[in-house]
């Protein structure tokens, strides 16, 4: 807004102010935008390409494209929509594989500005050690250090999962204390002339909508010649022939056309599950090497996650595929614009919870409200959701969340310049199509919210100021209970309806150390009942990142910090069918065990473009059906996916075009 005063005398002679407020035009508050945010896009583009003149052509390109949808942009969020474009723009370049050189950080040719990111100082060996690290780890290390975004907005804004983040920012870190060197050439400051950024942006514009024009006029004509030439024409003496043209026209016509955004790799796009004649063969399986090491199991099997077959008929009944792609701000939605479930929301109800994420960057003036809810098994659109927190009159931003039975906790953030910091965790019931839960937050706390799980009446979840340093605290989900501090220093946190584990690391002697398994139950009694239920140890470079439980399993890993193969460990509760599974290099995220079945995704973060592989493991012989486990891959180049109960949901990544496939287990007496 704009405004100018003057003057005015009052019935009493008395001269009074009046103020007159004009609404600013589109086009001003659009210059005012690239005055304010153009050094904060440029300083994002210089650090993740490393070239002063293709920083300024990434952000005109970004300027160009906010332009096309101003007036939609909502008030507050122009400088994340904005950024959200410039990564966008950004990760297309690196998918050509094109390597760059990187620029010293006294070399950046920003001036200091007043945003959070002007803050972040890097010294200079940091910002040259940047050049020599891969692509994936450079882009989180940039993101999360000198952007300051939380681990959840980077993997939401890279498209990754937050294991995948911590992974890659901590291997990032590491490796720049080995990777720093000297020397860089000085650029001259750059300067953004609002009013020639706007020509361009209105120019390119103009371009844009004579393109569209153009080709609308074209599906026009071409329709028409469809129409005229898809035949059979009558002709005078000749009779009914098919024009020239006609053989090519017709295939649009027909009633099974072909995807035409993609390759086509199946009826819905996706990759297809195979669904061979007979029950394929087991994965090959094998007893403990001399000196491989197998943790506290007792004559367990190895598998080796190289070994795994593919997904078949045999394993899942596909019963929904709902494709989706990449809007303009990069989110994956449906066909009707909304946001695309993320797997690990997955319930044994069949029901997905998920956040609204479009609404965090969305073109909409409909609402100013995030959410989280829930999309129904079948796909039919019903579904249930409620609002976020509001904290001093800023939605709070979605960070991570756990689902037992019906239950979901989920942890949110404060947004950002709101002092102080707040963190909340809430909770919520799904009866059918009505949700239920509790009003207020079950707790608050200026420290971060890390781990989360939940069994069917206790929220746990870790705090602290930083991911190496929380404690674990647990309370009632009605709310009425007061939050209970049950250990220190967890790494791995995993529950099932009654009972959760935590895994709490000790540092020993000679390069090994101690990870002890701790079980807690009857959290609702106001004393937690707790027992250790073993201890493992391992290499101290190592240790325990994911855990899981069920009635018949508790299941494990152990990945090295800095990088390296690591191992899935299965313990079997109820019989003697103890297994390992030897994993790749790369971390492991979301590790789930619903009775003897296990799921993961794994990702090799060392990559130069890392790929999500994700796992079906029956790790015993009831489930498998066979004298031992069985691993298969879920199909697909990039894929996450989960499990809760008989249920299970992938999503396969094909860089704009994704699917989402629902399906349910099929138990080990029908795979016959």
């Amino acid at each position: 807004m704009s405004d100018f005063g003057t003057s005015m005398p009052s019935d009493d002679g008395a001269a009074h102010d009046v103020r007159v407020e004009v609404p600013r035009s589109r086009d001003a508050e659009f210059t005012a935008f690239v005055r304010d945010s153009g050094v904060y896009l440029h300083r994002t583009a210089y650090l993740l390409c490393g070239d002063p003149h293709r920083a300024e052509e990434l952000v005109q390109s970004t300027f160009e494209r906010v332009y096309r949808t101003w007036a939609k942009v909502k008030p507050g969020t122009q400088r994340a929509y904005a950024r959200r474009i410039l990564v966008n723009l950004r990760i297309d370049g690196w998918r050509h594989g094109r390597r760059e050189s990187f620029p010293g950080d006294d070399k950046i040719p920003v001036a200091p500005a007043s945003d959070h990111a002007g803050h972040v100082m890097l010294r200079d060996e940091l910002v040259r050690g940047l050049s020599q690290l891969p692509v994936n780890q450079r882009r989180v290390v940039v993101l999360r250090h000198l952007l300051d975004l939380p681990e959840a907005e980077v993997a939401r804004e890279l498209g990754i999962s937050i294991g995948t983040v911590k992974a890659a920012n901590s291997r990032g870190l590491a490796r720049l204390r080995d990777l720093l060197v000297e020397g860089a050439e000085a650029i001259e400051p750059v300067a953004f002339d609002e009013q020639a950024v706007l020509d361009r942006s209105r120019a390119a514009l103009r371009r844009r909508r004579a393109t569209q024009a153009v080709g609308a006029a074209c599906l026009v004509l071409l329709l028409a010649l469809g129409v005229v030439t898809r035949g059979p024409v009558p002709l005078p003496v000749v009779g009914p022939v098919v024009l020239p043209g006609g053989q090519l026209i017709a295939p649009l016509f027909d009633e099974s056309p072909t995807d035409g955004l993609g390759p086509d790799l199946g009826p819905a796009g996706n990759t297809p599950v195979a669904c061979p004649d007979e029950l394929p063969e087991p994965t090959p399986a094998r007893a403990p090497e001399s000196g491989e090491e197998i943790s506290v199991l007792y004559n367990p099997v190895v598998v080796d996650a190289a070994d795994a077959r593919p997904l078949t008929c045999y394993d899942v009944d596909i019963e929904a595929v709902t494709p989706g792609f990449l809007d303009d701000a990069g989110l994956p939605v449906t066909a009707n614009g909304e946001p695309l479930p993320e797997p690990r929301g997955i319930s044994d109800t069949g029901k997905i919870w998920h956040f609204d994420s479009a609404e965090l960057f969305d073109d909409s003036d409909e609402t100013d409200d995030a959410h989280i809810q829930t999309s129904t098994w079948a796909g039919d659109g019903s579904g249930s959701s409620t609002s976020l927190t509001s904290d001093e009159g800023s939605r709070t931003f979605p960070v991570g969340l756990a689902v037992t039975g019906d239950r979901v906790i989920w942890s949110e953030y404060a947004a950002a310049g709101l002092s102080p910091h707040m963190s909340f965790l809430r909770t919520l019931t799904l009866s059918g199509e009505t949700l239920s839960g509790v009003m207020d937050p079950l707790t608050s706390t200026q420290e971060r919210l890390w781990l989360l799980a939940t069994t069917e009446d206790s929220a746990l979840w870790t705090s602290g100021a930083t991911d190496d340093d929380t404690r674990l605290f647990a309370t009632t989900l009605d709310g009425d209970g007061t939050p209970m501090e049950l250990a220190a220093g967890v790494t791995a946190l995993g529950a099932d309806d009654d009972e959760a584990i935590a895994a709490v690391p000790t540092p020993g002697a000679d390069g090994t150390s101690t990870t002890a398994f701790s079980l807690f139950a009857d959290l609702t009694g106001g004393v937690p009942s707790s027992a250790l239920l073993f201890e493992i140890e391992h290499d101290s470079s190592a240790e325990v990142t994911q855990v899981a439980v069920s009635d018949d399993v508790i299941a494990w890993t152990v990945v090295p910090v800095g990088g390296g193969s690591g191992a899935l460990y299965v313990f079997d509760r109820v019989g003697d069918g103890d297994s390992v599974v030897r994993l790749p290099d790369g971390v492991v995220d979301d590790l789930r065990a619903s009775g003897s079945l296990v799921s993961w995704t794994s990702t090799d973060t060392s990559a130069q473009n890392p790929a999500d592989v994700s796992y079906l493991y029956r790790a015993t012989a009831s489930a498998s059906g066979y004298d031992g486990p069985d691993l298969a891959r879920f199909p697909g180049g990039s894929v996450t996916a989960s499990l809760a109960g008989d249920r299970t949901a992938w999503l396969e990544n094909a860089g704009t075009r994704q699917w989402l496939v629902e399906g349910a287990v099929v138990p080990a007496p029908a795979r016959g």
